[in-house]
């Protein structure tokens, strides 16, 4: 793999992993409907292991 397919894989990572813990962390604003019921703990947990592999491939 080369360098800047890595850099681009890091960086994916690291930002989806971001998202899963920012859109898990909306359920506690009542005003804001998500439109579905995902397993919110798992999103945490997989957000953590995204931005840690992102972190990792750095």
């Amino acid at each position: 793999m080369d360098t800047a397919t890595r850099r681009q894989l890091s960086i994916a990572l690291f930002v989806i992993g971001f998202l899963m813990i920012f859109v898990q962390d909306l359920k506690r604003l009542d005003s804001i409907n998500l439109g579905f019921a995902w397993p919110f703990a798992i999103m945490f947990y997989l957000g953590l292991i995204c931005m840690a592999a992102g972190y990792y491939l750095k």
